[in-house]
């Protein structure tokens, strides 16, 4: 029985150590967006000058070809002419849930 209750308290410990579980942010993603993207992209609404050279963040939400995991991957390890801004993953995830509020489709 002490041996028993000794593993329940272990594993109830280990869960509490890994924390809750984390939900990407949208607008944590927006915020990102406005640091990381606008520069280079149209990151939302309302913005009116950025490079004509990259998409609007809109046009990469709807493009079929585009998933939230090909984004991610994207962003985990980009190839010019986008710089590796060096992301955390929960950047990563934050800044495509933010890309996914933009589908129009």
């Amino acid at each position: 029985m002490i041996r028993y209750l000794g593993l329940l308290m272990l594993a109830g410990g280990l869960l509490m150590a890994s924390g809750p579980a984390y939900s990407a942010d949208a607008e944590a993603g927006r915020a990102l967006a406005r640091i990381w993207c606008a520069y280079c992209h149209i990151a939302e609404e309302g913005q009116e000058q950025a490079s004509d050279i990259a998409p609007p963040l809109a046009q990469i939400a709807n493009d079929p070809s585009k998933s939230p995991s090909s984004i991610a991957a994207w962003l985990a390890d980009p190839h010019p002419p986008m710089p590796n801004l060096n992301l955390s993953q929960r950047e990563i995830d934050d800044l495509v849930a933010y890309i996914e509020t933009l589908k129009t489709d």
